[in-house]
């Protein structure tokens, strides 16, 4: 969150649409606004007047000044109040300035007067009226300019936010996804402990096996979600791990749909669920460890059946570490059901 708020009080992360259009094209608009303002007084309030070059000078400058103006001070308190964060103190603080800098731009339109008139003298009655409507086409020029600002300022903090967001779902999702390498190695090394003490042979063949296994773990750790049918060959390969030890104490069926070999799910999750059910359970010959594996309606279904075993020490960091990744790349919930005779998880498949 630090880093976060950090960002958003960045001048270049929230004030990047500042100057809302490029200064060259707002000019020859307040230039245009300018010329229509003329155009429409001298047809209505000055009729009686002949052209005067100066006039049309004396309004379009008024137009720039005014407006130009208080962009220049918009820009100036943008980097301490900022349209996302401080929007009613930057509003009070325009709203003062405006009523100053049309204050200012009336005497300045006074002293100009006497140079502008030509003949009589303008009448105090179209010339006030002139300057109030000038007041009204530059306010409502600077505020349609300045909600636009404001939606592009609050449309870049949004992306900027959410860019953020994503980050740090990343990070979380590494650093979940760091605990699985040493929870794995970690079981799989008192696997080889305990076949060393059984069956030196076996436990040769378990190391090589093993040492091929680890490597496709340290490559899946580079990538958040992998493809089922990748998974179920690397599960293959770990299952082979399992059976040299428990040999006809683990029997597993298999039957997965060709359709779903292309969705994905976070990598290891089934080395998770065939781990987990190899740690509580027996799995003897005499009573084997029963497990069924399939695709049903976009999920991965692992079931086994339930022999707990009397002594099993547990941190509960796989199945509660699988939930947590699931939750940072999808809505759809990790199902653990737990019966009688039966443990079942339902892991949900992403479609790319």
């Amino acid at each position: 969150m630090k880093n976060l708020e950090k960002r958003l009080r960045d001048k270049s992360c929230c004030e990047r649409t500042i100057q809302l259009v490029n200064y060259r094209t707002r000019l020859l608009f307040e230039i245009a606004m300018g010329s229509i303002f003329h155009l429409i007084v001298t047809s209505t309030l000055f009729v009686e007047e002949t052209f005067e070059l100066k006039g049309y000078l004396f309004t379009v400058w008024l137009f720039v000044f005014i407006s130009e103006g208080i962009f220049a001070f918009n820009k100036l308190i943008a980097r301490k109040h900022p349209w996302h964060t401080h929007t009613r103190g930057r509003i009070f603080f325009l709203l003062c300035f405006s009523i100053v800098w049309f204050y200012v731009a009336i005497m300045m339109a006074h002293l100009f007067k006497p140079w502008i008139e030509s003949g009589e003298p303008f009448t105090d009655l179209a010339y006030n009226v002139s300057l109030v409507i000038c007041i009204l086409f530059v306010t409502i020029y600077v505020v349609l300019l300045f909600a636009y600002n404001y939606h592009q300022s609050l449309s870049a903090v949004m992306i900027e936010v959410e860019r953020l967001r994503q980050d740090k779902l990343k990070q979380d999702y590494r650093a979940l996804q760091d605990q699985v390498n040493p929870h794995f190695l970690f079981n799989n090394l008192s696997t080889l402990i305990a076949i060393i003490r059984q069956d030196k042979d076996a436990a040769i063949r378990f190391a090589i096996n093993f040492s091929d296994v680890y490597r496709y773990v340290l490559q899946s750790n580079k990538h958040i979600s992998i493809k089922l049918i990748d998974e179920l060959n690397f599960l293959k390969a770990y299952g082979a791990l399992h059976k040299e030890r428990l040999r006809e104490g683990l029997e597993v069926e298999s039957n997965f749909e060709e359709e779903y070999f292309d969705w994905h799910l976070p990598p290891l999750s089934m080395q998770v669920l065939l781990e987990n059910a190899v740690k509580h359970n027996v799995a003897t010959k005499a009573s084997p460890l029963k497990m069924k594996m399939f695709t049903q309606n976009g999920k991965v279904v692992v079931s086994n059946n339930i022999n707990t075993k009397s002594t099993t020490y547990s941190t509960n960091t796989g199945l509660s570490n699988l939930r947590e990744r699931y939750k940072l790349l999808t809505d759809k919930e990790v199902v653990i059901i737990k019966g009688d005779d039966e443990f079942r998880v339902e892991l949900p498949l992403i479609k790319k």
